[in-house]
């Protein structure tokens, strides 16, 4: 299985990942591929994109495919929805600095040959989504604790030459492990979100957004939100200059998200009554801040 990792500019792949899995991540119900295309058109995504977008899905193991007559249907396959569960929780979580750092540091160095590139590079993506960077080719550092995580990841993975150890940067010689990352880039990407995304907090707390707009710019702020994690490892706020732009970003996305969802869930049920009315009620929003 491999999902379409997240990027600055939303594919068509990527982005109906995020709008199935924003309404549809616990539930085996089949989607008729007619509403999936309702559903995507507002996002820009026509007709014939939409149908391939799903078959490549599908062939990545992300989607499973069944035909009903003359009618496609599609839904996450069962490792799908597993990854996509624990995916949404470490995108919920991320910037919220609920994990108190214990000042060491997750460090492996591993050797993949120049014959099975395509797993190092695979192998390379996981560890950047786990909110690791390289602080040369070949030696990965994190501030969080993945120590017995990355021996499975090494082993699912078939990489056999590497070592995995903790350590404080204080009992190290030479360059800071958080050399691995620029601040100033880390910081940069927030400012388009914050510009972008803002504006609707104050439209949604004055109930000027239209439930359609709302299934738009929800589904839109997830799809931009999601490829934080990739490049920005959440770093511990120890280790951060003051007025870090996360928080700020992290706070209009969450009153975008969680304040839309209630307009954004009557946008796809309006839909899915015309085009798919036997699926009624099986959508469902999760939200960011539980409570909410």
């Amino acid at each position: 299985m491999d999902f379409p990792r997240p990027l600055k500019g939303s594919s068509t792949q990527h982005l109906i990942t995020t709008m199935l899995g924003d309404f549809w991540q616990n539930t085996d119900e089949w989607i008729p591929a007619k509403l999936i295309a309702a559903l995507a058109a507002p996002l820009g995504v026509s007709p014939s994109a939409c149908a391939t977008g799903l078959s490549r899905l599908a062939s990545r193991g992300v989607l499973e495919q069944s035909s009903a007559g003359r009618t496609s249907r599609y839904r996450f396959t069962h490792r799908a929805r597993v990854r996509l569960r624990i995916g949404f929780e470490q995108v919920r979580l991320f910037g919220s600095q609920s994990n108190a750092w214990d000042g060491s540091w997750t460090v492996i160095a591993f050797s993949v040959p120049e014959s099975s590139r395509e797993i190092r590079d695979m192998f390379r993506s996981r560890l950047r989504w786990r909110g690791f960077a390289p602080l040369y080719g070949a030696l990965w550092v994190s501030p969080r604790d993945h120590a017995e995580e990355l021996e499975e990841n090494c082993a699912s993975f078939g990489v056999e030459d590497y070592v995995i150890f903790r350590t404080a940067d204080r009992s190290l010689r030479g360059k800071s492990l958080i050399a691995a990352w620029s601040p100033e880039e880390l910081a940069e990407q927030y400012a388009p979100f914050i510009e972008s995304y803002s504006p609707w907090v104050e439209k949604a707390n004055s109930g000027l957004v239209t439930a359609a707009e709302a299934f738009r710019v929800r589904t839109m702020a997830m799809d931009a939100w999601r490829a934080f994690p990739w490049n920005d490892p959440d770093l511990p706020a120890e280790l951060l200059p003051e007025k870090w732009p996360l928080a700020e970003a992290r706070k209009v996305f969450v009153q975008v998200y969680d304040g839309l969802a209630a307009s954004a869930l009557a946008h796809v049920d309006a839909i899915v009554a015309d085009a798919a009315p036997s699926l009624g009620g099986s959508a469902s929003c999760l939200p960011i801040e539980t409570g909410r």
